[in-house]
């Protein structure tokens, strides 16, 4: 007989699950500690309490002389199944044997549930005993969740960030390379799980709060394990940084679209977004012909640009230009004046490569002007100057340009900041605010 550990009391009318894990059920009710814990259903809930279970008294003994000690190996079973919790019956003369002692068993045609493990024995499942090689893992809730994420993000909001039908080469990578790249840089793989929850808090709002921290959660470590990459960027993770960075900005602008503040983004979250994303864009510049020809070049592959008229792009070039004019007129500054000046400028360079090279210029637009714009221009937007906000609004209106796209993560933000612009612009600057609010609300109603 197995000894019982000093300090020990076996529970016999713990809950299943505690049982199952054979772990002692502290028998708590309606639920356990252990079920409360982990947030599952307590078999005790429903369970009677201890005393409707208690069974009648034996009845007296049938034998009357005493019961020898087993002499061999069949009779030593046969003792140790007066024992144990009822059982199938055995077959051949042992069989014989029980139902002399303890009345008729049924047979196999006769089995109801009443003859099934259950939550009474000690373990209602004891072969699957053997089978556990260690430790009880206690929580699994995180896994579980991290594995949905996986799964969603590769049947799902991988496919979100290609708008165009013919890049099913780039949709290809987001599916099948990247996720490759994440099992041998965990950072990325972060960054894919952070997204894909972000993804999920937006489809789902009732469960927004729970997929909105575990995407925190991931965003966070990610970020963590990235500064240690990027301080010794290499040819071999040079590729997964650039991955990791394009989602690290897609998770930037999916933490305010997905949890929306009061009012919206404001002008300092943008600039905050822009310079993530200009300072990781010139940290990665060093390795920009390793990743041309590596795993993910088909994302530096040039296409051919839309062949029909695109009103916004086209639209904010020309209003552009007569801003230039207004910048060299209006401006006293002289300082100010040439960092504008050189900002809308690189603005509209952007724009017009963008026509040429992609089938999707709004997005690259967003994505590739704050890494060309000078550093010169973020203090300025910091220190709400009247030029550098009113520049600022024609961007607003390629981003709602995106946004129109369908992209899910851009949400929300070109009507929070060009409505903070709005408070702020006076003088002969307000006119350029006042058109792009215009323009990216009318167009808000008709999308």
């Amino acid at each position: 007989m197995a000894r019982l550990r000093l300090g020990y009391t076996k529970s016999r009318t713990g809950c299943l699950r505690c049982k199952q894990r054979r772990v002692k059920c502290d028998e708590a009710r309606p639920a356990c500690g252990a079920c409360v814990r982990h947030g599952i259903e307590c078999s005790l809930s429903t369970a009677p309490p201890p005393s409707a279970n208690k069974p009648p008294p034996p009845a007296p003994a049938r034998r009357s002389r005493p019961i020898k000690a087993p002499t061999d190996a069949s009779n030593a079973s046969t003792t140790a199944a007066n024992t144990q919790p009822p059982t199938p019956a055995p077959s051949g003369d042992h069989a014989g044997s029980a139902r002399s002692e303890s009345g008729p068993s049924p047979d196999a045609s006769t089995l109801t549930p009443a003859h099934t493990p259950s939550a009474t024995s000690p373990d209602p499942f004891p072969y699957l005993t053997r089978f556990v090689t260690g430790p009880c893992e206690e929580d699994t809730a995180n896994w579980v969740v991290d594995l949905e994420l996986l799964h969603h993000f590769t049947l799902f909001t991988y496919n979100t960030f290609v708008k165009d039908p013919e890049s099913a080469a780039i949709a290809h990578l987001w599916r099948v390379e990247v996720p490759k790249l994440a099992f041998a840089h965990v950072f990325l793989l972060h960054q894919i799980l952070a997204i894909a929850a972000y993804h999920l808090a937006y489809l789902k709002p009732e469960s927004r709060a729970t997929y909105s921290l575990r995407a925190s959660h991931h965003q966070n470590a990610g970020i963590r394990q990235m500064r240690h990459a990027l301080s010794d960027i290499t040819p071999s993770n040079c590729h997964a940084l650039f991955a990791s960075s394009s989602l690290l900005w897609i998770g930037s602008l999916a933490a305010s679209s997905v949890n929306r503040p009061a009012g919206g983004p404001v002008v300092d979250d943008l600039v905050d977004v822009m310079i993530l994303v200009k300072g990781i864009g010139s940290v990665l510049y060093s390795s920009h012909d390793v990743l041309q020809s590596g795993p993910l070049s088909e994302m530096f592959a040039l296409h051919q640009g839309p062949e029909h008229p695109n009103p916004a792009l086209d639209r904010v070039v020309l209003a552009v230009a007569d801003f230039l004019v207004e910048i060299a007129e209006t401006e006293p500054d002289g300082r100010v004046r040439a960092i504008v000046h050189a900002d809308a400028y690189r603005l509209v360079t952007a724009i017009r490569d963008a026509l040429v090279k992609t089938p999707a210029p709004e997005y690259r637009v967003v994505a590739s002007w704050p890494i060309q714009m000078s550093d010169d221009l973020i203090p300025l937007l910091r220190q709400r100057n009247q030029a550098a906000l009113a520049l600022l609004s024609y961007y607003c209106v390629v981003f709602h340009a995106a946004e129109m796209q369908g992209y899910w993560f851009m949400q929300g933000w070109s009507e929070g900041v060009i409505q903070d612009i709005t408070k702020t612009v006076t003088g002969p600057w307000k006119r350029h605010s006042a058109w792009a609010q215009g323009w990216i609300t009318g167009h808000s109603v008709m999308g």
